[in-house]
């Protein structure tokens, strides 16, 4: 298996900009961050064509949900009949999420390399009050950043509800400030949207995410 930088510089190589879902799922695992099970056996599912040609899947019908495992294959070879260039996945649908978090990294003209974590989902339009802090963070760091804004009461439990698994969140942060700060010189940006945030002991699951690599001198 590639490294890291040796996936990135080939992807340069390659004359890649946007690196798809897909790609960019599979090497951020690899850094540590949680994404979802590919190819289960039972439950409801996610059948997604990621193409770097296509990075907002929704609106080009290139997203599939609540697909049983019994008919992903199906739906899979639908999706691979539009000829369109890229990888279909089929992964499990995270249905216990309690809260819909964006985690992103990009570079700030004074500050250079930052991570950027606030509140997403449907809340992100009443409630926009994202952090951003120098990348790497530290876990303290970015506790106190998520702390700090109205949304995280959700993370707590509301009104019954199970509390997120707010150390999970902690760990995505951390793990791609990381991630960034160390490949900043292939990456321009990442961005996670959305981390949905399970109840506690069941981890933060990166459900979507997308990579712009540095343009080429």
């Amino acid at each position: 298996m590639a490294t890291a930088r040796e996936q990135l510089i080939d992807w340069a190589r390659m004359g890649r900009a946007v690196v798809h879902e897909a790609d960019t799922k599979d090497i951020l695992s690899q850094a540590g961050v949680l994404i979802p099970r590919r190819d289960p056996e039972s439950g409801p599912c996610v059948v997604k064509l990621c193409s770097d040609q296509y990075p907002h899947k929704t609106e080009h019908g290139l997203v599939n949900l609540n697909i049983s495992a019994i008919e992903s294959s199906a739906v899979a070879a639908t999706l691979r009949q539009r000829g369109i260039p890229g990888t279909v996945i089929v992964e499990e649908m995270i249905s216990d999420g309690v809260a819909e978090w964006i985690v992103g990294c990009r570079h700030d003209a004074t500050f250079g390399p930052i991570v950027i974590v606030g509140v997403g989902g449907i809340l992100v339009e009443l409630i926009n009050e994202a952090k951003a802090r120098l990348a790497p963070i530290d876990a303290i760091t970015a506790l106190k950043a998520i702390r700090s804004q109205r949304a995280c009461k959700i993370l707590d439990g509301v009104r019954g509800g199970p509390a997120g698994d707010i150390d999970a969140l902690v760990a995505v942060v951390t793990t791609v400030s990381r991630f960034f700060a160390e490949y900043s010189e292939f990456i321009e940006q990442i961005e996670i949207n959305p981390v949905i945030v399970r109840p506690v002991g069941r981890g933060a699951v990166a459900a979507d995410a997308l990579m712009v690599l540095q343009p080429k001198p």
